[in-house]
């Protein structure tokens, strides 16, 4: 039963289109006159006018319908009162009518079953459609809320996401802006080596400074000693030579052997101490040479915290303008949201209508389907008392066959004028159904859905985009800001302009890096580089000459040997014995002074030709450092605003990229990605499947299947009726029957009357008799 019920089902779906096709033929709907009724533009009798005109072709149909009602009474009538000629015969082929009543009797059958599944599956969708009414408004509804929370997220997070980028920039302006324009810098000029450089002389210079220190203090030391020196041997030579004096008699050519005028002092480091350039090289140090370079180096290095500190202002009023972009477009996004209200209202409003109907169309839907069941049950009677008959008819009831058959003749009367008047309202119901739901639903240009959404019970106004072109981008599963036309309302190609945000614009200009203002090579540290230059500039050769010479003009090692000598050969003991005691001391003086100052002149010596090695390459350091100076900061003068407007522009690029990149996104998914419009079209033909397929597919199967049932009885009515004759009894059928039992014995003839219903040619009958009224 439920396999026979799903073919009759799949049947019925392949037969709706030519039953669509018929009902499209005669009811049009002018859509000017439908958006007039639904708006009130229409009066009374117009409206009824235009109804009239609009269903000429159903009240044709209605009035074929009654005249059709009346064919099988009045065949039945025609039948029943015909009188009956003398010569009438029964038909001679019984078994032929028996077959097309059993075939009759079967489409009938089929007929009966079709209407039930029908019917069922009918009210089954009558039951369903409130809740996917419900549900589809819900998934509409939900689908609105979504898609709006994610056209809202798109164009918000994203601008979060870009200006929080923004800002981390605005902050990191020292490592993106600051660090780039140091490197280009020391790319292009050198600085960071000149500055390296000039780290190095400045600790040459120190560690020379410190040597030339330690130089002149040893060079105080042998002055002061020489100094000693010098007196010592002044007194030495002053009683030298008051002894030489005191000689006499044969002791006085002796005496004038000794030469006591070469005793003085030969060392000169008095030059030595006071050279300009020495004493230069000795208060460098003291002149914060070391102190200036770390001055100059920081003015390098500190680049990226001065651009930071001069752009501050700028950067804050970015900061403000930023936020107060995003509060605009936080603020449009939100207003997208209210805009949309108006669709959330027409969803409300369709719930409460469907709310408000759905207990009607319960109701009717009830007494549809007990009309249904009724109408089933009355063919019902009819097949019943065909199929009795038949079942009479080849068992052993044969008298009565005919009291069955003219009770299902006389049913049939009345049952097809039922079964008439259900089929003209089943016919009515799913033409104005097709007419009013499905016909809109199936126009590929959906003008009619257009025209009365865009009436004032609804929108009341035009629709951006035409549903055409919304159902066909929907079904493709396209974006919902292309198909729904937001474009005109959002307008994102002007909202994420931001090059149109002038106050952004102007500001973004201010950022200036000022490298003219950036001094590396100073007034004073060009002052103090020319001064090591001037102090490097010391002639030691000079000074190592001069200081190398003899401490004192006699040797006294040499001197007092002599004076020994002529000691011994003097006879005057006690001008020996002075001589001696000069000797003495002479000797005491050799190792006290003498000797001590002549380790500290070598030692003066060997410094001064460490320090004549150490003073040429400083001197070239110098010179080069000055060249190189003088070449950076004439680049920069010159130069340095272009470096810093080229990485400026890369800067201010890259903050703008951000803003760039936000609008491809926006843009991109906006029109490609986000929030697809696949679940409208879905809801659609959810909507257009149960009632176009479920409820008037099976609606149009029902009045079908009506309709064969009514023309299977307009020609199983009057085949019954022929087939009951064959069961009359006329008067001379017992005699007939002896005429039957005399001829028995003959072979022949019995078998020729097994071949037959009927006794062979009797007589006439005679006249009718007036209580025999339905032949």
């Amino acid at each position: 039963m439920l396999h026979c019920r799903n073919d009759i089902k799949q049947s019925l779906f392949n037969n709706s289109k030519w039953q669509k096709h018929f009902l499209k033929q005669y009811f049009i709907l002018p859509i000017d006159l439908l958006t007039d009724a639904i708006e009130n533009r229409l009066s009374t009798s117009r409206l009824i006018s235009e109804s009239i005109r609009l269903e000429t072709a159903l009240l044709a149909v209605l009035g074929m319908c009654c005249i059709l009602c009346c064919v099988i009474p009045g065949i039945e009538l025609w039948l029943a009162c015909r009188p009956i000629r003398e010569d009438y015969k029964p038909s001679q082929h019984p078994s032929a009518l028996t077959f097309f009543l059993a075939f009759f009797v079967c489409v009938l059958g089929l007929g009966m079953i079709t209407m039930i599944v029908c019917n069922e599956t009918v009210s089954a969708s009558v039951e369903q459609f409130p809740i996917v009414v419900e549900t589809a408004l819900q998934d509409l509804n939900d689908y609105h809320s979504s898609t709006t929370i994610q056209l809202r997220k798109c164009l918000s997070r994203s601008l979060d996401v870009a200006s929080e980028a923004i800002l981390a920039d605005l902050d990191n302006i020292e490592e993106l802006l600051g660090k780039p324009v140091q490197n280009e810098l020391s790319t292009e000029t050198g600085l960071d080596n000149a500055l390296n450089m000039l780290v190095d002389l400045a600790n040459a210079s120190y560690k020379i400074s410190s040597n030339v220190e330690s130089l002149l203090s040893d060079g105080e030391n042998i002055h002061s000693l020489g100094k000693q020196l010098s007196r010592e041997i002044d007194d030495l030579r002053r009683n030298l030579e008051s002894i030489l004096r005191a000689c006499t008699g044969r002791d006085r050519p002796l005496c004038t052997i000794i030469d006591s005028f070469g005793l003085r002092l030969a060392l000169r480091i008095d030059q030595f101490l006071r050279d300009d350039h020495l004493l230069r090289l000795r208060d460098l140090k003291r002149e914060n040479f070391t102190e200036t370079i770390r001055q100059v180096r920081g003015e390098y290095m500190y680049i990226p915290q001065h651009i930071a500190r001069n752009s501050l202002e700028v950067r804050n009023q970015i900061r403000r303008e930023v936020n107060k972009m995003r509060a605009r477009i936080f603020d449009e996004a939100r207003n997208m949201e209210a805009s949309n209200s108006e669709l959330v209202k027409q969803l409300e409003f369709a719930r409460h209508l469907v709310d408000y109907t759905t207990p009607y169309i319960i109701v009717f839907e009830h007494v549809r389907w007990l009309i249904g069941i009724g109408a089933v049950l009355c063919i019902l009677i009819v097949w019943l008392l065909l199929l009795g008959a038949l079942s009479c008819r080849c068992g052993s009831s044969e008298d009565k066959v005919r009291l069955t058959l003219l009770c299902g003749v006389f049913m049939a009367c009345f049952i097809s004028i039922i079964l008439w008047a259900v089929f003209l309202m089943t016919l009515m119901l799913s033409s104005h159904t097709e007419m009013l739901i499905c016909r809109p639903l199936h126009d590929p240009n959906y003008s009619t859905m257009q025209a009365i959404l865009e009436t004032r019970i609804f929108l009341g106004k035009r629709l951006s985009v035409s549903l055409k072109d919304l159902f066909e981008k929907c079904r493709e599963n396209e974006p919902a800001y292309p198909a729904f036309g937001l474009g005109s309302t959002m307008k994102l190609e002007q909202l994420t302009a931001y090059w149109t945000w002038s106050s952004f614009t102007r500001i973004i200009l201010k950022i200036k890096v000022e490298l003219k203002t950036l001094k590396i090579f100073t007034p004073y540290l060009r002052q103090q580089l020319h001064n090591l230059l001037y102090a490097c500039g010391l002639n030691l050769t000079e000074h190592r000459i001069m200081i190398q010479g003899r401490i004192l003009n006699k040797d006294l090692e040499a001197m007092s040997d002599q004076l020994d000598k002529v000691t011994e050969q003097m006879s005057d003991r006690l001008t020996a014995r002075s001589l001696e005691t000069i000797v003495i001391n002479m000797q005491d003086l050799t190792l006290r002074r003498v000797k001590p100052l002549m380790k500290l002149q070598n030692a003066l010596l060997y410094k001064l030709a460490a320090l004549e090695l150490q003073v040429q390459p400083l001197r070239q350091q110098v010179n080069q450092s000055l060249t190189n100076l003088k070449t950076i900061q004439y680049y920069i003068d010159n130069q340095g605003d272009k470096i810093a407007q080229l990485k400026t522009k890369l800067y201010t690029d890259r903050l703008a990229n951000y803003l760039d990149q936000w609008r491809f996104h926006v843009l991109s998914e906006m029109g490609n990605g986000v929030a697809k419009c696949r679940p409208l079209w879905d809801v659609v033909e959810g909507i257009k499947l149960l009632l176009c397929s479920h409820f008037l597919g099976n609606l149009s199967g029902y009045w079908f299947a009506t309709f064969l049932c009514i023309v299977i009885m307009i020609a199983s009515t009057p085949t019954a009726h022929i087939l009951s004759l064959i069961y009359k009894k006329f008067p001379s059928v017992t005699k007939d029957a002896t005429l039957i039992s005399t001829r028995s014995a003959d072979p022949p003839t019995e078998t020729n009357e097994q071949e037959n219903w009927n006794t062979p040619e009797p007589p006439p009958p005679p006249p009718p008799e007036p209580e025999e009224g339905w032949q």
